[in-house]
């Protein structure tokens, strides 16, 4: 999982990128496309830096009965989707 400071960092590089992009090319067609694309890629770095900022302190906060729950319905998921196919795919026939 990426910490924020991985991510802050990834950020401050695309700003880095950004402000290369704007120094390097001229006004025209091929600067604005460029932008448009660091642009969209600085939002999503933003975005992700909220998504995990979210889930880790949703990690943080969990507690062991939770987890063990959330591990043993994740396990025997499949186990009641198998399960339920030979009994309907029994049922079929």
């Amino acid at each position: 999982m990426t910490t924020p400071t991985v991510v802050g960092q990834e950020e401050a590089q695309l700003y880095e990128e950004l402000q290369r992009a704007i120094d390097e090319f001229e006004e025209g067609e091929q600067r604005q496309i460029v932008l448009s694309r660091m642009i969209r890629r600085l939002r999503f770095a933003k975005w992700r830096k909220d998504l995990m900022r979210k889930i880790d302190t949703y990690c943080q906060r969990i507690k062991p009965a939770t987890l063990w729950i959330i591990l043993a319905t994740g396990a025997l998921a499949p186990v009641l989707l198998f399960s339920m196919f030979i009994w309907v795919s029994l049922w079929v026939e």
